[in-house]
């Protein structure tokens, strides 16, 4: 008959080849010949939360601690098992005990902190990973755990600092790096996130969260063809990923292909119906395929989910702005702008505030917007991200010239940034921009989006060089291209590239009229009327539309008194 020595053997063998169920049967004879070792039951307790029982695990280990009190492992051990059961305050007073006994034990102090923080006593999270580091300053994992904390806590600079320390100590940690990625996102810094999900890739290539992480960075970016390439791959690694879905969905959307975005979209939120930014992800495809009324409810059904979502208030507020209810879209936009005050007054970060600008700014009170953005700036001195926005809205108000130092500073804190530097070119004089588009194709030369800002530079000066970089993919790449051709006198070619930008943006005035001009300088006057006619249903009144329409029909014969006579109201000087 085997001692008890011979079996803890035997079990050891059998829990480092897998076969648990066995080791546990070693290690209980071994109990039956020993019962007051208290390794035996330590082993037990091991072996059983391997196979994940918790609770199995927790009656072995308190049998250990009642046999050694003593011995502050086996305290830590409960403690684990109590957090594995989700009964924190329990672990806490377990993990206390093992620190009675060993008051420089940093896993007892790291684990400690965790469930602490799972009880939402963040502070006294931070104090525990503090001693767990003044322990043992190697000890990554509490390095680790005090970022995730400060991030989660919108502490998002210092947080850095924590995860920059945790890689150095573990360098093939991947979550870690996945999280310092986490925080140059929230910054904005999507390019240097993008090269830190590449550091959690390194040490695991179907790291999924990562993968489909580089493909939201990107998202950021507008690189949505790139993104997709990363959410396919997560799928094909996860189809059960949601988030995945999702993404894929939106980009799909944001390319101008609702269609096929939205088959993606609704599978995320038959997967997960509890996230809002899923509700407001499929909305939007639903808007861009002229389906408000379905938008509108499905937005309901995410507030109904989150009565506080900023994203869904805006969209429902975009939606009663279309319809020209204007009254209920300064509603929407005042409780998202609520909201989003809750959240900055609660974390002051830079981001928060960064959002409620965007929502004012996007509800027309530009005025205000700046003054958030200013805020931003405030609570984050050194934001790149807060800058960039401020200068891009100044843009939109043609205030250049505040806009130009604004980016120049913004660059000097983030110079590595794609998204920066095509701000730049907005900002600076028309040579300067086409030397720093160039710089930037030729140091990203399978960047879209920067070639598509190049051939848009280019359109009114060079058309025939601008050609090279617009294509028909999107709509306002096409009509730029059209304007190219028509200024060459490629007469043939821009009412093709017209029709690309019209099947694209079927609600888009300008891309009818310049469909309708092409083809009547082309001689084709019954396609050019047909397209005034296109132009007509988004403007009913426009002066453009209906002298182009008067102008097809003057071509083919045919009478335009009645137009003219609406063109003399609409416009006299036209007329």
């Amino acid at each position: 008959m085997a001692d008890v020595n011979e079996l803890v053997e035997q079990g050891e063998a059998l829990v480092r080849e897998g076969r648990l169920r066995k080791a546990l049967t070693c290690f209980r004879k071994a109990v039956d010949l020993a019962p007051e070792d208290p390794l035996l039951h330590n082993s037990i307790g091991m072996a059983e939360m391997a196979r994940r029982k918790p609770g199995r695990a927790l009656h072995a280990y308190r049998q250990a601690s009642d046999l050694a009190p003593d011995i502050a492992r086996y305290h830590v051990r409960c403690g684990d098992a109590l957090q594995r059961l989700e009964r924190y305050t329990e672990a806490v007073e377990a993990y206390g005990r093992a620190l009675e006994l060993e008051p420089r034990n940093a896993p007892a102090w790291n684990n400690r902190g965790f469930a602490n923080f799972m009880l939402n006593r963040w502070n006294e999270a931070l104090r525990c990973y503090d001693e767990a580091m003044r322990a043992d300053p190697t000890y990554a994992v509490a390095w680790y755990n005090y970022g995730y904390t400060l991030q989660l806590s919108g502490r998002l600079a210092d947080a850095k600092d924590y995860y920059q320390r945790a890689v150095e100590l573990d360098p093939r940690d991947k979550i870690a790096w996945n999280n310092l990625a986490n925080v140059q996102y929230n910054q904005g810094e999507y390019e240097l996130s993008i090269e830190f999900y590449q550091k959690s890739l390194v040490i695991d290539p179907e790291y999924v969260i990562a993968i489909n992480n580089i493909g939201n960075a990107l998202d950021h970016l507008d690189r949505y063809e790139e993104a997709i390439t990363y959410h396919e791959q997560a799928l094909e690694l996860d189809p059960t990923f949601h988030y995945a879905w999702m993404a894929k969905g939106r980009a799909l959307a944001q390319l101008g292909h609702p269609e096929e975005g939205l088959e993606f979209l609704e599978t995320a939120l038959e997967l997960e119906a509890e996230d809002p930014d899923y509700h407001e992800a499929l909305a939007r495809c639903l808007l861009a395929l002229d389906r408000p009324d379905e938008a509108r409810r499905i937005l309901n059904l995410g507030l109904a989910v989150d009565g506080q979502h900023v994203l869904c208030w805006v969209a429902l507020g975009d939606i009663s702005r279309e319809r020209d209810d204007n009254r209920h879209a300064l509603q929407c936009y005042d409780e998202a702008v609520r909201a989003m005050d809750n959240q900055a007054r609660q974390r002051m970060r830079d981001l928060d505030w960064i959002e409620k600008g965007k929502i004012l700014l996007n509800a027309g009170m530009s005025s205000e917007a700046e003054r958030q953005y200013t805020n931003a700036l405030i609570a984050h001195p050194e934001s790149a991200r807060a800058r960039f926005r401020l200068a891009e809205m100044l843009l939109e108000l043609d205030r250049n010239e505040q806009a130009l130092p604004l980016i120049e500073n913004a660059l000097e804190l983030q110079p590595g940034s794609r998204a920066g530097r095509l701000l730049l070119a907005r900002a600076q004089e028309w040579d300067a921009a086409r030397e720093t588009l160039a710089a930037l194709q030729t140091e990203f030369p399978d960047d879209q989006s920067i070639k598509r800002s190049l051939g848009l530079h280019l359109a009114p000066r060079e058309p025939e060089a601008a050609l090279e970089c617009l294509s028909l993919g999107d709509w306002n790449s096409a009509l730029a291209r059209c304007g190219c051709l028509r200024a060459l006198e490629r007469l043939e070619e821009a009412v093709v590239a017209a029709e690309a930008a019209t099947a694209l943006a079927p609600d888009r005035l300008e891309a009818w009229l310049a469909l309708g001009w092409s083809a009547l300088e082309a001689g084709a006057t019954e396609h050019a009327s047909e397209a005034f006619d296109g132009a007509l249903g988004c403007g009913v009144t426009d002066a453009e539309a209906l002298a182009g329409k008067a102008a097809a029909l003057k071509a083919a014969g045919k009478p335009a008194d009645k137009l003219h006579h609406l063109l003399a109201e609409a416009e006299p000087e036209l007329a």
